[in-house]
């Protein structure tokens, strides 16, 4: 009644309080609500905008890695009983095998020093290893990197979209990553060196037995054939070969991309065409040498293990099993087909002799 009795320019007044009222008691409301969920976010630990800087992080070692890979020749400091041989540093690396960059200081950059990429670097990324290269790249560790390389234009068009490199570790189960590419020159074409990081868990790589000889007769040593069929070379580390009751690893050396290890009952009498590596598994009692056969030319089994850096626990990669019905014959090795299963008989071709190396 009281309000009735008011003009309309007092009413309008009494109107605009009530109403700034109502905003003030809103905004107060708001206010309280955004320090209770404030408090909230900080006993629940969680930060607005962490991932951003964790994405940052991730951006900025892939371009820092980009630019530190094709921006130079690279370098290496080689050591000699774990003492860095400082005075013979080369930007060189390229020259030396992948045991030898294994346990060295190392860049393994691909530019020529002029701008464009050498492709004799690029050829040796095959004597890297991927834990190597993330290394000379400053990429923090425990996570890894994917490259590719990939023609983008050539006077040769059916060249285009060809891949020069690729390898790494697979992204598909990172939660973070990030990736930064780059065009140059590579003689007369053009590629695109693409790096990505990302914290995506590392499997055992793709070492595989490609070739093995049972109970030889006349004296040579029973052997397995290993190939690194990656692009990187592979740390022979953790890697163990195995038969019924016998067990070994492999060694600290380092195996590079393509190439083929010969584990052997007897180093000394193994036939090696090609010069390839050589383990000696005679002591362990894995293969057999002479007289000492351990695989059963009528039925037995090898295992390529591996076991993760820390851990006592060995992962059983592939395993070849073989029976009578096999019917493989003396003096003959079992070539795999590079397909299908490893104990079907119809995915070997046996050999007169073997081929082991090649």
């Amino acid at each position: 009644m009281e309000e009735a009795n008011l003009t309309g320019a007092e009413a309008r007044k009494v109107h605009d309080e009530n109403a700034l009222t109502a905003v003030v008691e809103f905004l107060s409301a708001f206010v309280l609500f955004l320090v209770i969920v404030s408090a909230f976010l900080a006993l629940s630990q969680l930060k607005l905008g962490s991932n951003v800087a964790e994405a940052d992080r991730f951006d900025q070692m892939a371009i820092d890695g980009l630019e530190k890979l094709t921006d130079s020749k690279g370098h290496v400091v080689l050591r000699e009983s774990g003492i860095r041989d400082i005075a013979n540093a080369t930007d060189d690396w390229h020259l030396f095998n992948a045991t030898t960059l294994l346990t060295a200081d190392l860049l393994p950059a691909i530019g020529d020093g002029s701008g464009h990429l050498d492709m004799q670097r690029i050829s040796a990324l095959g004597n890297v290893t991927e834990d190597r290269l993330i290394h000379g790249l400053g990429i923090d560790e425990g996570l890894n990197l994917n490259l590719t390389i990939t023609v983008v234009q050539s006077q040769n068009d059916s060249r285009v979209g060809e891949e020069i490199f690729s390898d790494g570790t697979s992204r598909f189960a990172a939660t973070r990553g990030s990736t930064a590419s780059r065009t140059m020159h590579l003689s007369d074409e053009m590629v695109r060196v693409t790096l990505e990081i990302h914290n995506a868990g590392r499997e055992p790589a793709g070492l595989r037995i490609t070739e093995f000889m049972a109970d030889p007769l006349n004296g040579p040593p029973e052997w397995v054939e290993l190939e690194n069929p990656d692009g990187f070379a592979m740390n022979l580390s953790g890697w163990s070969l195995a038969s019924p009751g016998a067990f070994q690893m492999i060694g600290d050396s380092a195996l590079g991309a393509g190439q083929r290890l010969i584990c052997t009952g007897n180093a000394q009498t193994q036939y090696n065409p090609t010069d390839a590596m050589l383990v000696d598994f005679g002591a362990s009692g894995v293969l057999g040498t002479g007289s000492i056969d351990s695989l059963a030319a009528e039925g037995d089994s090898v295992t390529l293990g591996w076991t993760r850096s820390g851990t006592i626990l060995t992962y059983d990669v592939s395993t070849i099993e073989w029976d009578d019905s096999w019917d493989i014959q003396s003096n003959h090795s079992m070539t795999y087909n590079l397909g299908g299963n490893l104990n079907s008989i119809t995915n070997w071709t046996a050999v007169n002799t073997g081929t082991p190396g090649w």
